[in-house]
């Protein structure tokens, strides 16, 4: 359902139907507004605040050096919206916000979420890039930019997500010793796997920037010694041989066709002999029915860095290319839209 359609009552809902209201003005307010609010509540620590106990609007703008007037807006759209509740003027995070948004929780995408204002330029811009078609470049920041922590910690959230149900579910060679994660950043996914394997060793190849924070969150997880860090371009650095088993999780989107053609190509002389690969991205199936979120993502991915979402079908003929076996999907339920493609070298 659009933005513009919610909370509209019987009558408004059939002048929306009947063409009768400028949805698209609706629409670019509706969105921009929406992700305004969420990221805000976060980042100005009023959801962690909140997760901590319910509050008043004046306990709240007290605790936090904040503007009463616009803390009360801002609670106002977030309960219209779902996020919180009040009752006598006391404000709380609703029960799905807090299993999201409540920094102590298991499950939280605070960091991701409050991360995601980084994109807002490159929203903004999405006009000239469909005039010039220059993209934001988002893996082009300077090593010490602070984009790094931003993106690097979001994206480890995302990832503690479904790394116990990857772990479990990818098959990887009996007994495997050695792993390489290309783009793996944070390590979430190598942790999880060295937990699971005892004499698995992984090594992260990644940007600089990405590497460094990697280096401070597997450190802090006590596994420093089973999973070590490589900077270097994944589209050019070497690569090494003799794996017994490579990742490469959300980096094909971010490559044209040639440069993923020659990665795989790389990839496969990496592989010791019953290798496996496994790659976990975004893919455009055809003939499946088309979503406003697929085709957005596809979008977001072109803005980013300037590629493309690609299908199944390039990915086998990459795969084939370089000399490994045809891949087999398998279903992760912590993140639907994605899919975990598995290929062995025979």
């Amino acid at each position: 359902m659009r933005l513009a359609l919610h909370g509209a009552n019987p009558a408004e809902w059939l002048a929306l139907r009947a063409g009768l209201v400028p949805t698209a003005a609706a629409d670019a307010v509706g969105g921009m507004a929406l992700s305004g609010v969420v990221v805000a509540a976060v980042r100005t620590g009023i959801t962690a605040r909140l997760a901590a106990s319910h509050a008043t609007v004046p306990e709240i703008a007290a605790d936090l050096g904040l503007d009463p007037l616009p803390v009360r807006l801002l609670l106002d759209c977030l309960r219209s919206t779902g996020y919180v509740t009040e009752r006598s003027g006391r404000y709380r995070l609703s029960r799905s916000a807090r299993r999201w948004l409540d920094p102590a929780s298991p499950l939280s995408v605070a960091g991701y979420t409050a991360g995601t204002a980084d994109y807002w330029p490159w929203w903004a811009g999405l006009d000239e890039t469909v005039r010039t078609g220059k993209s934001s470049g988002s893996h082009d920041a300077p090593p010490d930019d602070a984009y790094w922590r931003r993106y690097i910690t979001g994206q480890r959230e995302l990832a503690r997500l479904s790394a116990a149900e990857i772990a479990r579910k990818l098959p990887l060679p009996r007994d495997p010793r050695t792993l390489l994660d290309i783009g793996g950043g944070h390590g979430g996914y190598c942790a999880a796997l060295c937990e699971r394997y005892p004499a698995l060793a992984a090594t992260v190849l990644d940007l600089p920037g990405s590497a460094a924070i990697g280096r401070e969150l597997i450190a802090a997880d006590g596994l420093a010694g089973r999973v070590s860090f490589r900077d270097g371009d994944a589209t050019t650095a070497d690569l090494g041989a003799g794996y017994d088993a490579v990742l490469c999780f959300n980096l094909v989107h971010h490559l044209a066709p040639g440069d993923a053609a020659a990665l795989f190509g790389r990839i496969g002389a990496a592989l010791r002999p019953g290798g496996v690969l496994a790659v976990l991205d975004v893919f455009a199936e055809p003939g499946r029915r088309r979503t406003a979120q697929a085709d957005l993502l596809a979008l977001f991915v072109y803005l980013s860095s300037g590629a493309r979402v690609h299908t199944p079908g390039d990915l086998n003929g990459w795969l084939r290319d370089a000399g490994l076996g045809p891949a087999r999907k398998i279903r992760i339920l912590r993140i639907p839209g994605l899919a975990l493609q598995v290929a062995k070298k025979p």
